[in-house]
């Protein structure tokens, strides 16, 4: 471990100085005069979020050189007593001491704690005093909202079961409790066949008894089955605006705000056919030949907008601390963001949203009526199996989308889709004017590669989830056409546009390595796109690239290296972390590699 870390400080420490302060993932510390006092806010910080790495011994007013005197050893035993008998829980990590030019550091690795487990915080300032969470490159004190939070975690929240003061049960629209009842009673089993409707009201969570033993409209019935919940929770609707600029405040020459802001109000199911109406209002949009017919394709995913704003709307937090919080959608130039109150419910992790099908439901009550409860093109609102984010980064992949990001911090969740897509309108209409072709979605994407990059190989297209049978058959097809040009052997060919065959490939300044023939160099070009457009398609590990592409694992992570190294992309975590994964770089990072590509 001690000769792994021998390397890995250099590289850290390396990355600090071109940045010139600490970061998201790396706290420094100097600890000359001993173990400073702000080292366990940065250990609950750390553990509290996505995990990262603690470095004493050097500092960074002296552009991170080794601390003159500093006492190594005596440090490492002060850190190992606050981690095991000041933190709640315990940090149970491994401390070392590094030699690093010349001196000593110590450091430490800590890794997230199990979210039932939050919030880490320094036991004799309690958990509302003494919570952290990193933010930039300082540790900021979470606020009791954001602790209680965590602490809602370790139980089963029922705000969402809680009875609505001041509502009857004549607040429920009739015809929509009728249909409600009609679905349950259908089924087999006599929880609802021989009783009343207000005791299947009550069975269905739509309605309790308050303390005087009044029966009157839960919170989830109110959302799902009220005439006008807002008039008894009036903040608890979704808010919809399209804006001109690339930031909330950003207004036009003329003044203008807002291309369009809109309160979407009602059920749930009138609030998500109205805000779905307003951003099909909103969004670019361009016709593609499919079989027989034509389908308008929008800048954004029609099902992958509403699967957001459903779970948004459905994993909220409801207490009544968040109650004056509406779930919020923007729509920007470049992005759609979906916002919603109140962090991530249960052992669920950030890691996890959208490649497991994780289910951990916060508003169980408000879940079971919506999969009865139908919208307006009577489907169920929600399945509640936790397969909805995994089903939007397949659909975005399908549409040649890059994938979510997801800003997880204790007191929100924030959902943001790129709008820089493969088939976004424009590459749609693109296609459209050089062939009038009924192509597959294999095509159309293997066409807008082809477009952006210069060329497209088999490993390309199984980046964004087509088996390679599909991807071969699709290039294929294309070279019957007359709209792509084969190029190299069988087995590592690529294609590019016939209307522009001088175009090629371009990975960057990668050093031509020594004896390598074409063909292989090729195959590591091919290889090395592959990785980018993978990542892009949101496979962001070494693992998932590895078993997307087909590429052992060995041979995956020298690719990552490479492109790290040449500034393609960028890693989010430490190089032994269990969360590190891997982002494209934005243009004009690229840096000339200094060694050869293998």
């Amino acid at each position: 471990m001690t000769d792994d870390l021998e390397d890995r400080v250099p590289s850290l420490v390396a990355r600090l100085r071109r940045v010139g302060s600490d970061t998201t993932a790396v706290e420094v510390k100097a600890a000359a005069g001993g173990l400073p006092r702000t080292v366990g806010e940065s250990v609950s910080a750390f553990a509290n979020g996505a995990g990262g790495t603690l470095i004493l011994g050097l500092a960074e007013a002296d552009a991170f050189r080794p601390v003159p005197g500093f006492k190594a050893t005596a440090i490492r035993d002060a850190l190992a007593v606050l981690c095991n008998d000041e933190m709640e829980p315990p940090i149970r990590s491994g401390i070392e001491i590094v030699p690093f030019e010349g001196a000593e550091v110590v450091y430490l690795d800590i890794p997230p704690v199990d979210p039932l487990l939050r919030p880490c915080h320094i036991r004799r300032k309690g958990a509302y005093s003494g919570s952290y969470i990193r933010g930039g490159d300082g540790d900021r004190l979470l606020t009791a909202y954001e602790v209680t939070q965590m602490l809602s975690n370790r139980a089963q929240p029922t705000d969402d079961a809680q009875v609505v003061t001041g509502a009857t049960l004549d607040d429920l629209d009739h015809e929509a409790v009728a249909a409600l009842l009609r679905r349950l009673r259908s089924r087999v089993g006599r929880a609802f066949q021989d009783v009343d409707d207000t005791r299947a009201l009550v069975r269905a969570g739509a309605a309790a008894k308050d303390d005087d033993g009044v029966v009157r409209p839960t919170l989830a019935g109110l959302l799902c089955l009220g005439v006008f919940p807002q008039q008894l929770v009036p903040q608890l609707f979704i808010s919809f605006v399209a804006l001109p600029g690339l930031s909330l405040g950003d207004a036009m020459e003329d003044g203008t705000r807002f291309l369009d802001n809109v309160t979407c109000d009602g059920t749930i199911p009138q609030m998500l056919d109205t805000v779905l109406t307003a951003l099909r209002r909103n969004m670019r949009t361009a016709a593609v030949i499919r079989g027989m017919g034509r389908e308008d394709r929008y800048d954004y995913p029609v099902e992958v907008i509403r699967e957001l704003v459903v779970n948004a709307v459905l994993h909220r937090d409801y207490s009544p601390g968040s109650r004056g919080t509406q779930v919020q959608v923007e729509l920007y130039p470049d992005r759609l963001v979906v916002k919603s109150p109140g962090g991530l419910y249960g052992s669920v992790v950030p890691s996890q949203l959208g490649v497991e099908e994780v289910s951990s439901t916060r508003n169980a009550t408000l879940a079971r009526l919506l999969s009865d409860i139908p919208d307006a093109d009577g489907m169920p609102v929600s399945e509640n199996r936790g397969s909805g984010l995994p089903r939007v980064m397949t659909r975005l992949r399908k549409a040649g989308m890059s994938p979510p990001r997801f800003d997880v911090a204790p007191g929100h969740v924030h959902v943001t889709v790129p709008q820089h897509a493969l088939l976004d309108p424009p590459t749609v209409e693109w296609i459209a004017r050089i062939t009038n072709a009924a192509l597959t979605d294999e095509q159309h994407i293997a066409l807008a590669l082809m477009r952006n990059t210069g060329a497209v190989s088999n490993e390309m297209l199984r980046a964004w989830g087509i088996e390679p049978h599909a991807a071969t058959t699709a290039l294929r097809g294309l070279v019957d056409l007359g709209l792509a040009l084969k190029l190299g052997g069988r087995r590592y060919a690529t294609y590019e546009l016939v209307e522009d065959p001088d175009r090629r490939l371009d990975l960057g300044p990668l050093v031509p390595v020594a004896g390598v023939g074409t063909a292989r160099r090729r195959r590591i070009e091919s290889e090395l796109q592959a990785v980018i457009e993978a990542i892009r398609a949101g496979h962001v590990t070494v693992r998932a690239i590895s078993e997307r592409l087909g590429l052992s694992y060995p041979t995956t992570t020298r690719r990552i290296n490479a492109l790290l190294e040449s500034g393609r992309i960028d890693a989010t975590g430490a190089a032994h972390s269990r969360g590190r994964t891997f982002v494209v770089s934005k243009p004009g990072r690229q840096a000339t590699l200094d060694r050869p590509v293998v």
